[in-house]
């Protein structure tokens, strides 16, 4: 949109140059059309800065601001103004690519399901309105279909082995970036608070999870999720990164999960 507005700016400068040297120039005819243009132009700056940002403060900064008001030596007053708003537009347009900063979440070894843009509508979803969910009456089947649905996972990969991740994706979004995304899924199946010792012999499973080259782990729990769970994902993420990698964790359990489910339609009361 910079360079369109500035596209525009150069046109209409052409233009009215032109029209003016040879005689041709209308204020009546030529300034209403170069206005309809910039109309045009401004209102899709607007849509996409809303589309870009989680909130419309960006849009209202642009919207409001103002061009230079004194006018341009040698050059028709309507054209002047006309041409001083777009540079008032544009040099606010060019100030919000520093705003994105002030949206990036900030780099930590964990999120959580808040953090994760893949599921932000699961952001109003109070703990209170899933209560009655938990611990969930979904497989592991059940859990992976709706998660595939719900990030756009299209592509369906066969579990190498029993510890490989039940679902992997690029498709999961945290601000602007996409993450090389692995899961571990636990459903109905395995009863109560997931442990250590429901993670296979070992804690295979967990071991397997952090084998595949991502940048993200997540294990996923019907129900509660033990404190050594955690732990244990948490110091084999520290042990990745101390190579020089860059990787996270995220741990949902049957209360994320019902949310999750339940903003996306998934799971109802």
């Amino acid at each position: 949109m910079i360079v369109s507005g500035n596209v525009l700016l150069d046109k209409v400068m052409g233009e009215y140059t032109a029209a003016k040297d040879t005689g041709e120039f209308s204020e009546k005819n030529h300034v209403p059309e170069w206005k309809d243009q910039y109309v045009d132009w401004f209102h899709k700056c607007l849509a996409i800065l809303q589309e870009i940002f989680p909130t419309p403060l960006e849009a209202i900064r642009v919207k409001e601001a103002r061009g230079s008001l004194s006018y341009q030596s040698g050059v028709n007053g309507k054209v002047s103004a006309l041409t001083n708003d777009i540079r008032g537009k544009l040099s606010a347009v060019e100030k919000t690519i520093n705003a994105v900063n002030d949206y990036s979440v900030e780099m930590t070894e964990e999120l959580f399901v808040e953090d994760i843009d893949s599921f932000a509508k699961a952001r109003d979803i109070n703990p209170r309105q899933v209560k009655q969910f938990v611990p969930l009456k979904l497989s592991e089947d059940q859990i992976r279909t709706f998660l595939r649905e719900i990030i756009g996972e299209t592509t369906l990969r066969e579990k190498s082995d029993a510890a490989a991740p039940e679902i992997f994706t690029a498709h999961i979004k945290v601000g602007v970036e996409r993450l090389r995304t692995a899961f571990l899924l636990k459903g109905k199946k395995t009863k109560g608070k997931l442990t250590i010792t429901k993670c296979g012999k070992n804690a295979e499973q967990i071991a397997g999870l952090t084998e595949v080259p991502a940048d993200l782990y997540v294990i996923q729990h019907v129900d509660g999720i033990d404190e050594r769970v955690i732990r244990d994902l948490k110091g084999k993420i520290e042990s990745i990164n101390a190579q020089g990698n860059n990787c996270r964790m995220c741990v949902i359990d049957g209360t994320d999960t019902a949310r999750i489910l339940f903003a996306y339609g998934k799971i109802q009361p």
